[in-house]
């Protein structure tokens, strides 16, 4: 049986999901080529899946799987501010903020649970971190003007974009 602190910190993991898709959603109209189209559109498809992962563990725990407004409310807010940055600077931004804000949180989900208290709980404890980190890497890819930055996320999506072209 799973912790009442991982019951939280799960439900904060799933906010950041919510958050993390209204905000791509929201980006996908400040797109300017089929590159950033791609990106920005692997990235609202990688938040929508990462809902998706973990829906049902939220209903085991007797936890909502409803969206707040306020959390979409706020994505807009802050995807129309990042918008308003040049291409590099918004994900280097992007990076900062998931860095310091949602990556310790979704690290710490993987720390409340054992395999042994809840297999899967674990695994998809495990799963989110890696599932940060590899926004994290997309965002410091662009920055870096590394070709494909968006790999590192389209290899986790069960239900990858076509990338351009």
């Amino acid at each position: 049986m799973v912790s009442n602190l991982f019951k939280e910190c799960l439900a904060d993991v799933y906010n950041g999901e919510v958050t993390g898709e209204a905000a791509f959603e929201h980006m996908l109209g400040s797109a300017e080529t089929g590159e950033q189209s791609y990106i920005i559109g692997t990235l609202f498809q990688f938040e929508t899946e990462g809902k998706a992962i973990l829906r049902p563990l939220l209903t085991r725990c007797g936890l909502s799987i409803q969206e707040g407004n306020e959390a979409r409310t706020g994505a807009k807010a802050a995807s129309e501010q990042m918008s308003a940055l040049p291409w590099s600077e918004r994900f280097a931004a992007f990076h900062d903020m998931v860095k310091a804000n949602y990556l310790p949180r979704y690290e710490e989900l993987a720390a409340l649970v054992s395999a042994e208290e809840d297999a899967e709980a674990a695994h998809i404890a495990a799963f989110m971190g890696e599932h940060e980190r590899a926004l994290l890497q997309l965002a410091a890819n662009i920055v870096a003007g590394t070709p494909d930055p968006a790999a590192p996320v389209a290899a986790l999506l069960h239900f990858p974009l076509p990338p351009p072209g």
